[in-house]
């Protein structure tokens, strides 16, 4: 491998193949490719600085001391400028900050300040001593063999319980709203099997209900309908795939279950205002700027 091209990615399983913690070094400017997990995930730069490319965050600008939240079923490209180290926890456990803050609190947030619907969607925590202790106290109990699943998820409920205590609510609100929902069993079976299934139908069967009950619930859940949602969740991976992947148009109406690469090129221009091929060469362009 070129030097200009070392990357060096510690995982750390557990016995039953399972994966909480990965550590990221790449030595120089490149790309580091992020595969699609069911997991949601938390991105922590610890040194250099990058651009975050996902379905949620296009082209962020994150530094050293930065964290970013990449949620289910999501993949992302990190464009790294210098050399880069990153730490990446898995959240596995049950979100809840604290016994006197569970993780649904949050959903009030947004309800008590109008204002807060207008801010930036792609939003980045910044590190305090606090979190940067416990990822150093992190590598240090790794390096020292404590990788059980017990240990792993003790220290997920350690993490968020220390961003109950370190920022304030519409922060918490901001960083987790792309996984945010009133029911989180709910809305994790959904994320799950969203992948897999073809349409609204689909899902309600395979999630056991009937189509009208799938329907109310799912919009209570999510705040609007699920034709809507699946939508939205698709066009905003179709945006992703377009720009940053090299895929010809074909595999990727392929791909997205497009009956053809003109309906595909259809669905672009009614989403985003543009053809597959216009939306990648301005963004080809822009690099180049």
């Amino acid at each position: 491998m070129k030097e200009n091209q070392k990357q060096i990615t510690t995982t750390n399983y557990v016995e039953n193949n399972s994966v909480y913690v990965e550590c990221i070094e790449k030595t120089k400017k490149g790309d580091i490719n992020i595969p699609e997990l069911s997991q949601i995930r938390l991105f922590f730069i610890q040194k250099g600085s990058c651009s975050f490319f996902s379905a949620n965050h296009v082209d962020v600008l994150l530094e050293s001391g930065r964290l970013v939240l990449l949620p289910p079923r999501n993949k992302c490209i990190i464009k790294v400028k210098n050399n880069i180290q990153i730490m990446v926890i898995y959240l596995t456990v049950d979100l809840n900050f604290c016994h006197d803050f569970p993780f649904e609190a949050l959903t009030e947030v947004e309800n008590e300040s109008k204002d807060i619907i207008q801010m930036d969607e792609h939003f980045s925590l910044k590190t305090n001593k606090i979190i940067s202790d416990y990822l150093k106290f992190m590598k240090m109990c790794l390096a020292n063999g404590m990788k059980s699943a017990e240990f792993f998820q003790m220290k997920q409920r350690e993490l968020l319980y220390y961003f109950g205590k370190c920022y304030n609510k519409e922060e918490l609100y901001r960083f987790f709203k792309p996984i945010l929902t009133s029911d989180i069993a709910f809305s994790k079976k959904v994320y799950r099997i969203c992948e897999r299934v073809s349409g609204v139908g689909a899902m309600a069967k395979e999630m056991n209900y009937s189509l009208s009950g799938f329907k109310k619930r799912f919009k209570r859940v999510f705040g609007l309908s699920a034709y809507k949602w699946l939508c939205q969740e698709k066009s905003k991976k179709l945006f992703h795939e377009i720009t940053c992947s090299r895929k010809t148009f074909t595999q990727l109406s392929y791909d997205f279950g497009f009956s053809s690469p003109a309906h595909m090129n259809n669905f672009c221009r009614k989403m985003f205002g543009d053809t597959p091929g216009g939306l990648r060469t301005k963004k080809i362009l822009q690099q180049s700027n």
